[in-house]
């Protein structure tokens, strides 16, 4: 085997231990390194060579899962066309990083470990949901008398739940888009124009 082959299955594996990591810690926080092995199908000494410490592992799966949520952000385009449109993309888009999100926001602290804080001189970091809805509130097309962190908020806010639903077999998946931007769009009313 060439020297490229073996990086290239050394990333495989790696790839693969991470990935189960992602998975089998959004359902169960307390899965041993020994379930994740089983789940990543490498053999125990084989996950120890490549995280000796739990910790590491943790590390690894958080910014795998991050870079996993961002990526799917980003192939929505929300700088593209209307913005409710973009925003029906973005609600797909997070729907489809679901274990990644359940994931990375079940423990705040995760976040906090991998994301430095930003200082205070130096530029916030671009956010694509942020500036959407800027962009929808300039438009006339979202609420402009609510902070766009507070509308990103109620997204993620609404998306985890709707995770949550799916888990605890309440929500089926493939309704998960749907129900996000609908209770998004139309809030809890059963219909405008009613009662004030």
């Amino acid at each position: 085997m060439s020297a490229k082959q073996a990086s290239s299955a050394r990333n495989r594996t790696e790839r693969a231990i991470v990935t189960a990591a992602v998975r089998v810690w959004a359902g169960d926080r307390s899965a041993t390194l020994p379930q994740i092995a089983e789940a990543a199908e490498v053999g125990r000494t084989t996950l120890h060579r490549y995280f000796p410490e739990r910790d590491g592992l943790l590390r690894a799966a958080t910014e795998h899962a991050l870079e996993g949520i961002g990526g799917a952000i980003a192939e929505a385009e929300p700088d593209k066309g209307h913005p409710l449109e973009a925003m029906r993309r973005v609600v797909a888009a997070l729907a489809s990083a679901s274990e990644a999100i359940m994931f990375v926001f079940g423990d705040q602290s995760l976040v906090r470990d991998v994301v430095p804080t930003a200082e205070p001189d130096l530029p916030t970091p671009h956010d694509p949901v942020i500036e959407l809805i800027r962009r929808g509130q300039a438009q006339g097309v979202f609420d402009d008398q609510l902070s766009a962190e507070w509308i990103q908020q109620v997204l993620w806010g609404v998306s985890y739940t709707a995770f949550e639903q799916v888990e605890q077999g309440v929500l089926a998946k493939f309704d998960v888009a749907t129900t996000v931007t609908r209770t998004l769009e139309q809030g809890i009313t059963a219909k405008a124009g009613g009662p004030a």
